[in-house]
């Protein structure tokens, strides 16, 4: 994670600290947060009697002394890969739109309690899947949150079988869940079944290649980059629970993501995102292991196929 925080925002925030719930929160990720770059704008002759004026501003030092910058926006859009960026400034700037197209979540002191309780309410749930299932539509949610990368992990999730068809399943996922408003959204799909009636990984890689020409005519018009990989190879991170990840949030299936037509069962679709900690660490892990993963694939000195587009 990336933190750019105004040193006037974090001044005001220490003044107003009262432990209000949105508050803790925030103060945990400034604070309690691992695996985490801090970038304010102070000078670094200044570390010391800054860290005696603020206390959040020493408690952060605690984990790792934060990086001094001249400016937020500058150092912003110049270094920043848009990875897993939050933004804290003490007013709304006209650069917000920008970064967050490229997915970066911004916020202010005036309107950052609102934003982050409103993300929270409309991100935070659960579905009983032992009840009806209505449908995608409640995925609309993630359109109000932004992000640049959308991780599917599901073994069957591109099969197309007849019970289990990509225009029910998948498609809505994603067309409820990715704006064409969105800036270049890398779409990743981690699976193990294309329902290849064929024998033989050529056979395979042409399934990849027809699902990969479907989604890409399906959202033409949306700015996305999708990627299958296809594997079941042994490795030391077992893909085995389905999950939808995005920058900031996690979305758990146990049954997997193929539910329309839905039959009741005794699993559940859990949402949570990294304004909670729990969340934030296991959102952490998944990433670290996936990427370790594919880069493991890549690796492979085997014909199998791994992944299409190729990529070296």
């Amino acid at each position: 994670m990336e933190l750019y925080i105004e040193k006037e925002f974090l001044d005001n925030f220490y003044l107003d600290y009262h432990n209000d719930v949105v508050q803790e929160i925030v103060k945990k990720i400034f604070t309690e947060y691992g695996g985490k770059r801090v970038f304010i704008n102070f000078k670094a002759v200044d570390f010391k009697i800054y860290e005696n004026e603020n206390e959040f501003f020493a408690l952060i030092s605690n984990i790792i002394p934060p990086a001094p910058v001249n400016s937020i926006k500058e150092h912003l859009f110049s270094k920043s890969d848009f990875n897993q960026t939050i933004v804290f400034t003490i007013k709304e700037e006209e650069w917000f739109e920008v970064a967050g197209k490229k997915g970066a979540l911004c916020f202010s002191f005036e309107n950052y309690q609102k934003k982050i309780k409103e993300i929270i309410e409309n991100l935070h749930f659960k579905i009983d899947l032992s009840e009806k299932f209505l449908g995608w539509d409640f995925l609309q949610n993630f359109k109000k949150i932004n992000y640049n990368s959308l991780v599917f992990s599901d073994g069957y999730i591109l099969s197309d079988k007849s019970n289990q068809k990509i225009v029910d399943n998948i498609i809505p996922i994603l067309k409820n869940m990715v704006s064409v408003e969105k800036e270049n959204i890398n779409i990743s799909i981690l699976t193990k079944d294309l329902n290849t009636i064929q024998s033989g990984e050529n056979y395979k890689k042409e399934n990849a290649k027809k699902r990969h020409s479907n989604l890409n005519s399906i959202f033409a018009n949306y700015k996305t980059k999708f990627s299958i990989i296809l594997s079941d190879f042994p490795f030391n991170f077992v893909l085995h629970d389905r999950n939808i990840a995005t920058n900031f949030s996690l979305i758990d299936c146990g049954e997997g993501f193929n539910l329309v037509p839905h039959k009741a069962s005794n699993s559940q679709i859990i949402s949570e995102t990294i304004f909670d900690k729990y969340t934030y660490n296991r959102l952490k892990n998944i990433r670290k292991n996936q990427f370790e993963y594919i880069e493991k694939l890549k690796r492979l000195e085997t014909l199998k196929f791994k992944m299409y587009p190729e990529t070296n």
